[in-house]
């Protein structure tokens, strides 16, 4: 008699980790903040970050910075596009981005006569400080 409930108890113990409701690890979405530090582009019309499954159309005014979080099921390219009048357009370099990586980062935006300069995506750490890898 006492085999069998521990049997059926094992089983039921088994089944409950098994299960995806029960799984101590996060599940397949997770939180991905950006960042764009807009240094001294004033003429943009808008700007858009484009990326896994995910679009954000903002305005951001020269000195200020825009912050997003994506929730973000796969890993994937990010990009920025800076649009201006005249239908002219200027597009960052891609950066990929999956779930192991840091869930924070941060790309700088400046323009220059004629042309819009970009920096590459930085890791932002918990004091909001940019980490530089190199």
């Amino acid at each position: 008699m006492l085999r069998s409930q521990l049997f059926f108890l094992f089983i039921f113990l088994c089944e409950l980790v098994s299960s995806k409701k029960w799984h101590p690890y996060r599940g397949r979405k997770y939180d991905l903040t950006l960042f764009i530090r807009n240094h001294n582009v004033t003429e943009a019309t808008f700007f858009r970050l484009v990326g896994v499954d995910n679009t954000a159309d903002f305005n951001v005014s020269a000195g200020n910075t825009f912050e997003h979080t994506f929730e973000v099921k796969r890993k994937g390219y990010w990009t920025l596009f800076v649009e201006f009048p005249g239908d002219r357009y200027a597009k960052s370099p891609r950066k990929i981005i999956s779930r192991d990586s840091y869930r924070k980062w941060v790309m700088e935006v400046y323009y220059y006569p004629g042309a819009v300069g970009f920096s590459e995506w930085h890791k932002l750490n918990r004091r909001g400080e940019v980490h530089v890898h190199g």
